[in-house]
């Protein structure tokens, strides 16, 4: 009977520690750094393919409580929300295929109310990107958000730094052209501040310019020697944990604050990913702004 009475009280046990784990577990960031904080799973994209369930235990281990999306990885939204409230995570906003926002907003919107995310957007229209582009680009923005805005959802563009090419025949960038032609109750915009200091901008600056039309940011550093370019790639090599690379994180985490930024999410892109978001995450523990 003790030894029946034991065997229950370790199982349990065993219950509430795993309970416990999967609720109390977060990321460690300092005093400076409110949040709130996810992580892009492109980031685990190789680990993926292999074992989803793994994977999304493995982010959770980390400490995240919040994702963003990028695919499902061979399963139906259905499917793969049911991991993601197996693994203890929540998805906070998704990716989509510029294609998805022009032809199949309502298959998006219907995926996104299975996924339970607030915030849907596109990350990459092409490359080089034209005047032509934009245009055409403007138009589907300004109707898909118009149309997720009527189901009680955000829509956003994720920079990728081919958009501050010169904006032909006029003043300025087509990102500013963007900004101008996008209606700021349908459309906010995803700092991704790799794919801004890429082609040599500010993004503190950009934060500034542009007040208001931020919702959230991709914290992503890049090597301090990287030379970029306006194609919109990442590579490797240019690739570094937060705080290692040339990007002024107090200067641009002070400016988001200001303008009401309502996610950071950090996005890994090297090789070596895991390594580097635990990298990150020590960095935002002893930074101070």
């Amino acid at each position: 009977m003790n030894r029946a009475r034991n065997a229950a009280l370790i199982v349990i046990i065993a219950i509430f520690a795993n309970q416990g784990l999967a609720q109390g577990v977060r990321p460690k960031t300092g005093k400076s750094f409110k949040g709130p904080l996810a992580v892009q799973l492109w980031s685990f994209r190789e680990d993926f393919k292999k074992d989803v369930p793994g994977t999304l235990k493995r982010v959770r281990s980390l400490g995240f409580r919040h994702v963003e999306l990028a695919g499902y990885y061979g399963m139906t939204a259905r499917q793969f929300r049911a991991q993601l409230d197996k693994a203890g995570l929540k998805a906070v906003s998704m990716h989509i295929e510029y294609e998805e926002a022009r032809d199949k907003i309502d298959e998006v919107i219907r995926d996104a109310k299975v996924l339970g995310v607030q915030e849907v957007g596109v990350p990459w229209i092409k490359s080089p990107f034209t005047k032509a582009d934009c245009l055409q680009a403007i138009q589907v923005f300004n109707q898909a958000g118009e149309k997720l805005a009527a189901s009680g959802m955000r829509f956003f563009y994720h920079l990728h730094g081919y958009e501050f090419v010169p904006n032909e025949g006029e003043s300025g960038t087509l990102f500013d052209l963007l900004m101008a032609k996008t209606n700021p109750k349908f459309v906010s915009i995803q700092l991704d501040t790799f794919h801004a200091a890429y082609p040599g901008q500010d993004p503190a600056k950009l934060l500034q310019k542009f007040p208001g039309r931020f919702t959230s940011l991709h914290l992503k550093d890049i090597r301090k020697d990287a030379v970029g370019d306006h194609s919109g790639d990442f590579k490797d090599q240019d690739g570094t944990p937060l705080g290692q690379g040339k990007i002024n994180w107090p200067e641009v985490l002070k400016a988001s604050r200001k303008e009401g930024v309502r996610w950071y999410i950090i996005e890994d892109e090297t090789s070596t990913v895991w390594q580097g978001v635990r990298g990150s995450l020590k960095y935002l523990e002893t930074l101070k702004y």
